[in-house]
C-alpha cells in the first residue's frame, strides 16, 4: 500500500528503524526538541496511518515508545 509521507515522517520512520524498530522518546534530544509540535503531529499521523504504535511511558511528561508495525516496515520497503 503506497503512503504519501512527508520527508519528516519518512525520517521519523527511518529513525525508528535504525533503533531496531523500537524507539523511546525523548529520542536522544532535549525535552524541548522531543515535544516540537511538528514532531507530535507526525507521530499522530503515522500512528493513525497504522505505521507505528505509540505507548506512553508512565507519567505524562516521560515520553513514549514508538514501534514500527508491519505496515511501517512495508512503507520503508523492508518487507
Amino acid at each position: 500500500m503506497p503512503h504519501n509521507l512527508t520527508d519528516h515522517q519518512l525520517e521519523l520512520l527511518t529513525r525508528v528503524l535504525q533503533h531496531g524498530g523500537v524507539l523511546s522518546s525523548p529520542f536522544g534530544y532535549s525535552d524541548e526538541d522531543a515535544l516540537l509540535p511538528a514532531l507530535r503531529e507526525d507521530i499522530a499521523v503515522l500512528e493513525k496511518m497504522g505505521l507505528i504504535t505509540v505507548v506512553p511511558h508512565t507519567g505524562s511528561r516521560l515520553g513514549e515508545t514508538l514501534t514500527l508495525t508491519e505496515e511501517g516496515y512495508a512503507a520503508l520497503d523492508m518487507t
